[in-house]
């Protein structure tokens, strides 16, 4: 290019630059008047020879009077779009009033639309009369126009620098320009991803219910500027007036707050004010919760302590006093948690595997996130096993056609960050499942370094979803404390749900894998609060007509899905593929290392068997090495759920080794104790080793010294089919002697729970034991079995006594008799302990119903009861019923 080529190329950059911000300014956006100075360091530092020139806006927040400056040569800069001579004069004014001649010996002022043609106000002349530097506005105040009859004092290679600059800036510009143009193409890119997931059944819509909870603040994450609204309605409802009316009557002094103020700010035109109008409510919310909190129940840093002449008041007063400040302090709580979630740059989803991590982010994308045109970009974490490290996530994003011509991070963030001030929405980011990368060294630096940059960006945001294990193990320390401040975590999406949810979704996977069944309430219960073991149960029988369904025991499943899996082999190849998975755990328990396992030793043959169960994703998963995925190039190995793998090691322990190596089993028992897999571990071996008669494995788990702790602790996977005598001696011989209440409630309420005749294991045990209490005795008993360690007050366990009351007075006739006459007898010997109402309704209930058979039982037996109280109630009861 010739000189006359680069003098006309850099005139004509320049002076596009000069109308961008003239138009920007016009449109009201003043934020490119920032970003300018950034743009200018480069070529003013070229064109007026400052080599140092820095940001002073970056060194200091707010410098004075100039933007840039340049410690070498002494010269500063003010980046203005106003040219008025006023402007001029108030930034000549305060570089003397903060004495910048001490740093600096000349001020230029460089307007980034146009200068004006003369400068004359006399106040300006006085100004710069008195300054302590020279000033000519003549030479001193540039616009474009200058700037370009500067660059013909420069050699050539200088003013290429420029000319390149401008050239690289204005390319970033067009880039985004068209990424926002094209942004429904790029939209269309995370929702073919999402198709891709529903084929591979990792995403199952028909089979998603949204856990409410989690729906709820995940709009607050992700979409601030329409849900604010929300968070100014929850202010509006929260009123101290109450409070303060209770304060005067206690000669306290009232708190002084205007809540109306805060819910009646101004509404915000950008995300800029948006964050800045909630910084302001979190603040004053947090002031707020300081002077209220020590009016309030609980444990607090600080409580009120009256003076001694109110002492008589605090006294007749405290008991309303608290109960109207803890009522205002769990209010703004939740106010202030809305807040933070709209603050927070990281949304974190941990949770076990199977547990709708995939399903609810792949709703969110598909129908939130497209709904409100949310810019999102999709990422299935396997899928960056394709790429190598350390820059995963950017190559993925570039690859697939979300923002090719990128250059790095910065860029890319800085091209996200633009989109979403645009649109008034943050970006979005949605990692699913970072525990399936398999270089997990590798990507807990890389992730590092990417979240250390996103979170600098002001409307970029990133959802993160994780199996517990793989984040306890690997990820922990990443997040927190590290991103803390940044950070709003939900641990289990299940318990986000509400019990209708889950009823909804265990409706919801029976029809999707056309199951007609019978289910008991605990066999419902036990599929509802465990989703991966729900799709196991579904994978086993799907299509099929099960009847009815008393209990669910889980080794029975996880050995019922082994032999399935097992099954779909070809049949020479079954017996190898049930030894390849012996041999792992063979691997695992030599090496005591549970967490994975490499590959070396294992021939074709096993790696093909490897590579289809990795494929179910239920049984194995795999390490893949960090240049990307290969087929047949597995180098490590490890079981998808913490639990099958347990279940796997001790079926190996007592199928294969007890009978072959018995030896080996002593010495394996003698280091388990120390391992992380102990408990569940010892759990599936005993079990299993009562299912396959295994003397040796069932009388060393005995000997242990806390064998008493696992089996309290695994009384339901004791199935119906292995209950002995002897477990129901066992079991009558601890309700007569524990002692800690925790694990006394616990066996009573399985008990109460289990309501086969058949089982060894039922409600009967229970109603012996209750029929035996006097009424000191069954009063403890009861209090006990109620209790929970979070009680306030001591009297929490009569109100739900009468709440368990309650259930079975609404219950309907035919469910009332389906619990049963042991059931009912059991209901009957805690009425005693119930409030009034609930005590006198259940003696109704059952003088009323007296004549069908499970109450006449149930009555009847509560005949022989040693306390008096059920005596008296069974008396009334007969008394009611002869009156009738």
């Amino acid at each position: 290019m010739t000189r006359l080529e680069l003098l006309q190329k850099s005139a004509s950059l320049l002076a596009r630059f000069a109308c961008e911000v003239r138009v920007s300014n016009a449109m009201g956006l003043f934020d490119i008047n920032t970003v300018a100075e950034d743009f200018l360091i480069p070529i003013l530092a070229t064109t007026l020879d400052c080599p140092d020139l820095k940001n002073q806006n970056r060194i200091q927040m707010n410098f004075p009077a100039v933007d840039l400056g340049c410690n070498t040569t002494r010269t500063s800069v003010q980046v203005t779009s106003d040219a008025t001579s006023g402007k001029i004069n108030k930034t000549l004014e305060k570089f003397e009033s903060h004495g910048l001649e001490t740093d600096f010996d000349r001020v230029f002022v460089y307007v980034l639309t146009e200068r004006q043609k003369t400068y004359t106000s006399k106040a300006l002349e006085t100004t710069i009369a008195g300054l302590p530097i020279k000033f000519d506005p003549s030479r001193d105040i540039l616009d474009f126009r200058d700037l370009a009859q500067l660059l013909d004092q420069l050699p050539n290679e200088k003013i290429q620098i420029i000319v390149d600059h401008l050239e690289a800036e204005f390319a970033k510009a067009d880039s985004r320009t068209r990424f926002r143009s094209e942004l429904d193409d790029f939209l269309l890119v995370s929702a073919q991803k999402i198709e891709e997931e529903k084929r591979t059944k990792k995403y199952i819509p028909s089979v998603f219910v949204e856990t409410t909870k989690t729906k709820e603040e995940m709009r607050f994450f992700a979409n601030p500027m329409f849900f604010y609204r929300r968070i100014d309605d929850e202010l509006g409802r929260v009123s101290i007036e109450g409070l303060n009316e209770l304060l005067g009557m206690a000669q306290i002094e009232e708190i002084d707050c205007d809540l109306g103020e805060l819910h009646c700010l101004a509404h915000p035109e950008n995300l800029f004010k948006l964050r800045d109008r909630l910084a302001k409510q979190h603040a004053e919310i947090t002031k707020l919760k300081e002077q209220v909190s020590k009016f309030s129940y609980g444990e607090r840093a600080e409580r009120y302590v009256p003076k001694d002449y109110l002492t008589g008041f605090w006294t007749v007063f405290r008991y309303n006093i608290e109960s109207s400040g803890y009522g205002v302090l769990r209010a703004l709580d939740d106010i202030s948690k809305k807040i933070g979630i709209a603050q927070a740059k990281i949304f974190l989803v941990t949770g076990m595997a199977g547990q709708g991590k995939t399903n609810f982010v792949c709703d969110l994308v598909e129908n939130q996130f497209r709904k409100f045109r949310i810019p999102t970009v999709f990422i299935p974490a396997r899928k960056l096993n394709d790429f190598p490290g350390p820059n995963r996530i950017q190559s993925y994003i570039t690859n697939n056609r979300f923002a090719p011509d990128v250059r790095d991070l910065r860029e890319l963030l800085t091209l996200f960050n633009s989109v979403a001030e645009e649109f008034g929405k943050p970006f979005i980011i949605a990692i699913d499942g970072i525990n399936e990368v398999g270089d997990l060294d590798g990507f807990v630096s890389e992730l590092r370094v990417f979240l250390e940059a996103l979170v600098q960006y002001d409307f970029v945001k990133i959802i993160v979803t994780c199996r517990n294990e793989f984040f306890d193990h690997k990820f922990s320390g990443l997040f927190e404390p590290e991103f803390t401040e940044h950070l709003y975590r939900v641990q289990d999406l299940r318990n986000k749900m509400s019990e209708d949810n889950k009823d909804r979704l265990l409706c919801s996977y029976l029809d999707h894998f056309q199951i007609d069944a019978s289910l008991s309430n605990l066999a419902k219960e036990f599929l509802k609060n465990d989703l991966i073991l729900l799709r196991i149960f579904c994978d086993i029988h799907e299509g099929k007509s099960i009847g009815y369904v008393p209990d669910i025991y889980k080794g029975d499943i996880f050995e019922e899905y082994l032999t399935m899996k097992i099954g779909e082999f070809p049949a020479p190849a079954r017996r190898t593929a049930m030894a390849s998975i012996y041999k792992i755990c063979a691997r695992m328990l030599e090496n005591e290392d549970f967490a994975q396992l490499p590959m070396e030793g294992f021939d074709e043959t096993e790696t093909e068997i490897f590579e289809k169960l990795v494929g179910e994703d239920i049984i194995l998963r795999r390490e893949v090495p960090p240049t990307g995925l290969a087929s047949l190039g597995v180098e490590n190995i490890s079981f998808t759920y913490d639990e099958m793998r347990d279940f796997l090691l001790a079926h190996f322990t007592v199928v294969e080794m007890a009978p072959s190596t018995p030896e080996k089993v002593d010495e394996l028992f003698e280091r388990v104790c120390k391992w992380p897999i102990y408990e569940g571990f010892f759990r599936y071996a005993y079990v299993l080793a009562r299912k396959k008669r295994c003397d040796r494995v069932i009388e060393t788990c005995e000997a242990f010294d806390d064998f008493d702790r696992h089996y309290l602790n695994n009384l339901t996977m004791l199935s119906a089919d292995i209950q002995t005598p002897e477990d129901t001696a066992r079991v009558k011989s601890m309700l007569a002697n524990l002692t800690v209440e925790r694990e006394l409630r616990q066996l009573s309420w399985f008990l109460f729970r289990k309501r086969e005749a058949s089982d060894h294991l039922n409600v009967e045990i229970l109603l012996d034991h209750l029929c035996d209490l006097e009424d000191v005795a069954l009063e403890e008993f009861t209090k006990a079995m109620f209790s929970r360690s979070e009680d306030y007050r001591g009297s929490e366990w009569r109100d739900r006594v009468s709440g368990l009351l309650t259930s079975l007075i609404e219950l309907d006739d035919d469910q009332q008799v389906g619990i049963g006459g042991p059931a009912l007898a059991v209901a009957l010997y805690f009425a005693p302990f119930a409030r009034w109402d609930e005590r006198e309704a259940t003696k109704n209930l059952f003088s009323s119903r007296a004549a069908v058979q499970e109450f006449h039982d149930a009555i009847s037996v509560c005949r022989n009861a040693s306390s008096d109280g059920v005596q008296t109630c069974v008396a009334e009861i007969e008394e009611e019923q002869a009156a009738t």
